[in-house]
């Protein structure tokens, strides 16, 4: 009977890993859709002088509307996993809430990226179907006890497909070291069957749009004396601009908060500063997903100081767009601002550019999102494998050796 349960949860555990697959690619393909008919396609019919002001403040309308009447949507990773952790499922009541705003939010330009939304999505449908599982099944078995953890794994499987990284989803299970043998056993079966069948899906469908399923192409990296001297100075200044990254985001919570009953106004405002912004530098616009690709081309021609600049405008646009009450995730956004500061780096100084960037991008994201093991198994597959050492270096220091105590908590 063992085998039997633990067999039905394989079953289960394929079942949901292809809905995620599909529910992924179904997010990201409607987004990218509305994004292509509002910058590219009506534009197009539309000679219109400050487009990008223009619908960044109908962008900020939606969005404050959506926030007056649906609410705080969609919430942060952490709290979705917050209350995981607590009651052992994702609410679904208000999907549609978090879907809808998600659209608006991504769809207008703001400098955020989907994992938050999708987080509420893929696990609450996840726990919707393990609700409607467990209404048929009245007895105890396997699937009924360990479903959660099909949830979980559904989670990690969608944040793993927007990163491109199938291992992401492995750092809860190195994390958690309570287990007993068997439980890890069962969680190890249920991430890889939940992933691969997740990626399988997501891989396919992608071949309908297009969708490349590698982020960016860095070229190779060289490792010589000067990158090894380097190492501490570059680990450093990522922790640096995480500092930069926390403060503005304290300022202009801070700024803004006496609008928080003014939800419109203070999202218009937000989608002011995005237009403004945008029209000076628009690649400082959307998740940063695929302008990473137009960075690591088009980075030589560009001076260390704009990318430096373009970094850091990134982190305080990503910043922007939180505190004003446009909510989505900020992994992408913090990706895309290391890689640029770690070209401007590398045009200032003799260091090799992949070494810069690499180093640069792991140990700021790793200060911010404070999860060094998921920023391992996430830059492993973005950047050359050769420099594994140094990311887990750039991952490890930034919490064992400063321990962030200015870190205050974060929204994702």
């Amino acid at each position: 009977m063992k085998l039997l349960g633990l067999g039905n949860l394989f079953l289960y555990s394929i079942f949901i890993g292809g809905i995620t697959g599909l529910l992924t690619w179904s997010f990201l393909a409607v987004v990218s859709v509305t994004t292509h008919l509002i910058w590219s396609d009506i534009p197009k019919m539309m000679d219109m002088k400050y487009w990008t002001i223009l619908i960044c403040l109908i962008g900020g309308v939606l969005v404050g509307l959506c926030q007056k009447y649906f609410g705080n949507y969609p919430r942060t990773m952490d709290q979705v996993m917050a209350e995981f952790k607590t009651t052992k499922r994702i609410d679904y009541r208000s999907l549609y809430k978090s879907v809808i705003t998600a659209i608006c939010v991504l769809s207008f330009g703001a400098s955020l990226g989907p994992e938050a939304a999708l987080v509420g999505i893929v696990g609450g449908l996840a726990t919707w179907s393990g609700d409607a599982i467990k209404s048929f099944v009245k007895k105890r078995t396997v699937l009924k006890e360990h479903g959660e953890i099909v949830i979980e794994y559904s989670v990690e499987a969608a944040v793993g497909m927007i990163f491109r990284s199938p291992l992401f989803g492995a750092s809860t299970l190195l994390e958690d070291k309570k287990d007993s043998k068997r439980m890890k056993w069962i969680k190890t079966l249920v991430y890889a069957v939940t992933t691969a069948a997740g990626f399988i899906i997501f891989i396919l469908l992608s071949k309908i749009d297009n969708r490349q399923f590698t982020l960016a192409d860095f070229g190779a990296a060289h490792v010589g004396v000067n990158e090894l001297v380097a190492i501490i100075p570059l680990i450093l200044l990522g922790v640096l601009f995480a500092k930069l990254y926390e403060w503005f985001g304290h300022i202009l919570h801070n700024v803004l908060k006496p609008l928080e009953q003014y939800k419109v106004i203070k999202a218009v405002i937000g989608g002011l500063m995005l237009g403004l912004i945008g029209t000076l530098l628009p690649i400082t616009m959307f998740s940063g997903e695929h302008e990473l690709t137009e960075l690591a081309v088009e980075w030589t021609h560009m001076s260390a100081y704009l990318l430096l600049g373009i970094g850091i405008v990134k982190l305080f646009l990503t910043e922007f767009c939180l505190a004003s009450g446009w909510r989505g995730g900020h992994i992408f956004p913090i990706i895309f601002a290391g890689v640029s500061i770690g070209y401007g780096i590398a045009m200032l100084f003799p260091v090799d550019p992949v070494t810069s960037i690499t180093v640069v991008t792991t140990a700021l994201s790793s200060a911010v999102l404070q999860k060094p093991i998921a920023v391992v198994l996430l830059f492993v597959m973005l950047f050359p494998i050769k420099l594994i050492v140094l990311i887990v270096l750039a991952a490890y220091l930034p919490m064992f050796v400063f321990k962030l105590k200015w870190r205050t908590p974060k929204v994702s």
